[in-house]
């Protein structure tokens, strides 16, 4: 038997939880696109604002989330350790995500590149079409719900 090569087969991910992971890292990117679209000067507020609040108002418990079904089994220890092995942790999985979204930024670019003009007049247009479809949907939602 050949070995395959794919990365649903490595380590016996399944197909599943990759496209879990590869929809929390699209998330992330959205969310590195929307915070580093944002001015200088409304990030030092935000920060400022953030820290004012941290002085405010002190945590007593530990923050995080414990893997599913745990919250019912551990102790307050273990679930203060668990809260602690995932903070430290939690730098490297940052860089693997930014690094993860940088990559994917530049293969973007390239296969956009490949595309000539009216080609990409013409994706844009698609796209533009497609973001109108979903408005749309979103309003007769929004005015479903405002009509119960």
């Amino acid at each position: 038997m050949e070995a395959s090569t794919s990365i649903y087969a490595f380590g016996g991910l399944s197909m599943l939880f990759a496209r879990s992971i590869a929809t929390w890292l699209m998330i992330f990117g959205f969310c590195v696109a929307g915070v580093a679209a944002r001015s200088a000067t409304a990030a030092e507020e935000s920060t400022a604002v953030a820290e004012e609040k941290a002085e405010a108002k002190p945590r007593a418990k530990a923050r995080g989330r414990l893997p599913n079904f745990y919250s019912q089994v551990v102790t307050e220890k273990q679930r203060v350790e668990i809260y602690a092995i995932q903070g430290a942790y939690q730098d490297q999985l940052d860089e693997l995500i930014r690094q993860v979204v940088a990559i994917k930024a530049e293969r973007d670019a390239k296969v956009k590149a490949t595309l000539t003009a009216d080609q990409l007049k013409e994706v844009e247009r698609l796209q533009a079409a497609a973001e109108k479809r979903r408005e749309e949907r979103r309003t007769a939602a929004a005015k479903l719900e405002n009509a119960k």
